[in-house]
């Protein structure tokens, strides 16, 4: 019985400790491992707080800067994955992402729901790093100086 309360307090703990990684932490992601000077990767910059993921963008690119965070949805995770659904604006488009958190890529399907493109979905892979909000925000200050 001890060894069972112990394996269990453990658990626990474990599955805590996941939920504190990934609250107030966010990924970066590029779509090209290395970026060229000439053509640089697309970015993908999504925060993880309360359950909620967002992406985020500058809205403001002036002193001071204003980032802002766009709910996308609730996300769920497990030891594996995060993942989480999103839409576009005009609702003709649903992608599913799915973030490994054993070697940082993000996978997104997109799914056209209506149009001309609604029998073609697209699948898409990211190259990710986990970052904490300073980092995110250090990420996105560089690029509006130049």
């Amino acid at each position: 019985m001890k060894y069972l309360l112990t394996i269990l307090f453990i658990m626990m703990l474990t599955q805590y400790s996941w939920g504190d990684e990934i609250n107030s932490t966010g990924l970066i992601c590029d779509l090209n491992k290395k970026e060229s000077k000439r053509a640089p990767s697309k970015k993908l910059i999504y925060y993880f707080d309360n359950k909620i993921v967002y992406a985020l963008q500058v809205f403001k690119q002036s002193s001071p800067i204003k980032i802002g965070k766009i709910l996308i949805s609730e996300y769920r995770y497990n030891d594996k994955n995060i993942k989480w659904e999103g839409q576009n604006a005009s609702k003709a488009m649903k992608y599913y992402a799915s973030a490994d958190r054993n070697n940082f890529i993000l996978n997104l399907k997109f799914v056209y729901i209506s149009g001309s493109k609604a029998k073609h979905n697209t699948e898409m892979s990211f190259y990710c790093k986990w970052a904490s909000w300073k980092d995110i925000e250090s990420h996105l200050t560089p690029q509006l100086k130049q």
